[in-house]
């Protein structure tokens, strides 16, 4: 099989207003032979691209064709390098552009508004302005006045339109220029030849043509202002971050800024201070609030040799830290840029959008040119005025941009109040696999429990040969779990500090769901784990199996020792529950959940678990296979699983489950199989993350009943479906207002998200 090597690369994006001129980056894009995908998001205006470069010499050629392919498709891009860390929100230009043309248009839109309707109010009004000038005369200064505005802040849709025509995906902008266009052009002509369409004709449109181009660049600007806003959650973590620190030099301290701090480098942190960057405590000890970065609530004891996190907040006493990591590596970056990238991936609900979208524009040009048609072809008086006004109404009224924002508007918007919250959601298909979820299974250990057990007892076994005492027994056990990262080898460790017995390890081998594998330094080999593993091996014996039934009746996790093809003993440790672990499960049972615990743990320990936090079902003594084999049974039953752990036993449980949800204090490859991180590995961040990601997907579906409403709604209203039983017409005017109307009101309904505070949300 041939490797091949593959890169990514990112680009902001300026100048895309709807999910068509999404649509049109990424098929740009992919027309490029070495891409093999491109992902666009409207909201982040980022593209993430994946290419297959031949050699290293045609990465930079291939990254000057992707940002070429953009900038001809009319966007104006800019590459965004992975060196850098996620910085504070930048400046956002398409919003000053926009915000300057409307207010150019509006001051020139503003008098060709007046001097069109007011007269239609006030008969003096219009017999004092034809006493001033004739009404062709009056023309003519609308027309100045309108063409300022049709091709000042109005070529912006001309520059667009042009592009979308030429890539053969019309957008929003087509319907605008069209719209406008067949306004001004109409009135333009009536200006220039008044008896053009064979009589004397003075009344013309350059109002309907001003203010829409203005109406809509209100809504352009007030929802590039929204999505700004919506952007700053994204990296509302950056502001987190002190911006100088103490820097310890010679026993004295001086202000210095972050970007000159350097690994190693000692840091003092007073009383009440955030923490500069991540380290560890050299000196002192303090409560630190963590709440903002992991969601968890309490304050956290802190002394010398533990490890603080960037961002947080010192309490009550002085601490001296050394720092351990800087920019990109720390933690509160490395948080912004796994929320960042999420942003690169759509979920499932997106990609059908994007295939209704890439119609919608056709589908409106046809709808318009029919309604102008049928209005001028069946009125019986001033049918081309009702057939342009319908006709033009009909273009401006459709908002395809209200659709394209549906979705990333509230997955980003979500994912930026998760990461507040200290959950780390991969991609945006997660949260909506997240939504879908109805059973949720957990592992015990580390999940459920502290993971930080206390050793209850050490029993030999008497006619082991040769006999060992309870202090042997925990020295040999001490050096067998000395490489294992497991919480009852952890304890072990701890409980057996004052033994040291002859020799050292000098191999180890770690047996996933069983145990580990030892050879000393004078040649015997230990082996330290569950008794079904030394039943396997033939280790035990009548006495073993007598102490393993009384041991399995306490709820106690039992290792057994083996001494080349003797058993020695049993060591059994207690492992507290956490103590909001109960409270977990019942906000679970609430959201109508089923839970299940599945454990490599002895069936003693994990029945007394479910009991205590009444789960009715569990499971004991899993292997990793045996642990995958049982979520992929739930899935064939109907249940659509998520499955919680943090260990390295963990991680095919966490891929065979619909969505994987790890400790972010748990193993590492455990964190990177998961779909989602619990920053702090804080249990009640569980249902926190499934009432979110429900919240988002509800706010997804109001936001597609407007969309979708309101374009059923309106589009028949603008072609003058109520005209023949009312007086009432739809103009231009009020439909460029609905127009951006509709956009801010998905923006603003995205946005409640940020309030999200849980269940009782």
């Amino acid at each position: 099989m041939v490797e091949t090597h593959t890169g990514t690369v990112e680009f902001q994006v300026r100048g895309m207003t709807c999910a068509a001129c999404v649509g049109r980056v990424e098929r740009a894009i992919a027309k490029i032979p070495d891409v093999l995908q491109a992902s666009v998001n409207l909201a982040t205006e980022r593209a993430t691209v994946r290419f297959d470069p031949k050699s290293p010499e045609s990465t930079a050629a291939t990254i000057d064709q992707i940002q070429t392919s953009i900038e001809n498709s009319g966007y104006a891009v800019t590459r965004l390098l992975p060196t850098r860390p996620p910085d504070a929100l930048p400046t956002d230009p398409e919003s000053i552009s926009l915000g300057r043309d409307f207010w150019i248009s509006l001051l020139f839109a503003t008098p060709v508004f007046l001097l069109s309707m007011l007269p239609m109010l006030s008969s003096r009004l219009m017999e004092s302005m034809m006493r001033s000038m004739s009404m062709p005369q009056w023309n003519w200064v609308l027309w100045a006045l309108a063409s300022v505005v049709q091709f000042w802040p109005g070529r912006r849709f001309y520059r667009n339109a042009y592009h979308s025509i030429k890539d053969l995906s019309p957008d929003m902008n087509v319907l605008v220029v069209m719209g406008t266009t067949a306004a001004y052009g109409v009135s333009s002509l009536i200006t220039f030849f008044p008896t053009w369409l064979g009589r004397h004709q003075q009344h013309v449109y350059f109002e309907s043509s001003a203010v829409v181009i203005c109406l809509v660049l209100l809504g352009k600007y007030l929802e590039a202002r929204s999505k700004q806003s919506t952007r700053e959650s994204l990296y509302g973590l950056a502001k987190l971050q002190p911006q100088d620190a103490q820097r310890v030099v010679d026993q004295h301290t001086q202000r210095v800024a972050i970007s000159e701090i350097s690994l190693g480098d000692r840091l003092a942190v007073y009383e009440g201070q955030a923490i500069p960057l991540d380290g560890v405590i050299e000196t002192g000890s303090s409560f630190v609030q963590e709440g903002m970065v992991t969601g968890e609530p309490i304050p956290k004891e802190k002394t010398i040799g533990d490890r603080v996190i960037g961002g947080t907040i010192n309490g009550n006493g002085q601490l001296t830290i050394r720092v351990t990591a800087i920019g990109k590596d720390t933690f509160l970056s490395r948080m912004m840029a796994m929320v960042i990238d999420a942003q690169a991936h759509k979920p499932p609900i997106q990609t059908t959008l994007d295939r209704i979208i890439r119609i919608f524009a056709p589908s409106v040009l046809l709808m318009a040119i029919a309604t102008g048609l049928g209005w001028w072809l069946l009125s019986s008086e001033s049918a081309f005025e009702k057939a342009l006004v319908h006709a033009v109404a009909v273009l401006v009224v459709a908002c395809p941009c209200a659709l394209g924002l549906a979705s990333p508007m509230s997955m980003m918007v979500g994912s930026g109040r998760a990461a507040e919250l200290g959950i780390l959601f991969r991609s945006h298909e997660a949260i909506q696999k997240l939504a879908r979820v109805d059973s949720v299974v957990f592992d015990k250990t580390g999940t459920l429990t502290l993971g930080a057990p206390l050793l209850k007892g050490v029993w030999p076994i008497a006619t082991s040969h040769p006999s060992q005492s309870e202090a042997e027994i925990l020295g040999l056990a001490r050096m067998a779990a000395q490489s294992s990262n497991h919480p009852i080898s952890i304890a072990i460790r701890e409980a057996a500090l004052e033994f040291r017995p002859k020799g050292f390890a000098i191999e180890s081998q770690a047996v996933p769901g069983k145990g580990v594998r030892v050879k000393l330094s004078d040649r015997r080999e230990l082996a330290l784990g569950s008794y079904s593993w030394m039943e396997q091996q033939g280790l035990t014996n009548l006495e073993s199996d007598q102490l393993h039934r009384e041991l399995s009746a306490q709820a106690l996790s039992v290792s057994w020792l083996a001494q080349g093809k003797e058993i020695l003993g049993a060591l059994g440790v207690h492992d507290p529950l956490k103590p909001q672990s109960e409270s977990t499960i019942a906000a679970l049972s609430k959201l109508g959940l089923r839970t299940t615990i599945l454990s490599g743990d002895q069936s003693t320990a994990v029945r007394t678990v479910a009991q205590t936090l009444h789960v009715e079902r569990w499971h004991a003594e899993q292997t990793p296979e045996e642990k995958g084999e049982k979520i992929q049974l739930y899935r064939d039953g109907g249940e659509t699983v998520a499955f919680v752990g943090d260990g390295i036993n963990d991680a095919p449980a966490l891929a065979s489950a619909d969505v994987g949800i790890a400790m972010g204090n748990g193993s590492q490859i455990a964190i990177s199989t998961a779909d989602v991180v619990l920053a702090s590995g804080f249990v009640p961040q569980v249902p926190l993350a499934i009432g979110l990601a429900r919240s988002v997907m509800r706010n997804i579906h109001q936001n597609l009943v407007w969309a979708f409403g309101y374009n059923l709604i309106l589009l028949p209203l603008a072609a003058g479906w109520l005209s023949p039983w009312t007086n009432w017409t739809f103009t231009p005017m009020l439909a460029a207002l609905a127009m951006g109307l509709s956009s801010l009101l998905v923006v603003g309904n995205s946005l409640r998200l940020r309030a999200y505070r849980g269940l009782s949300h």
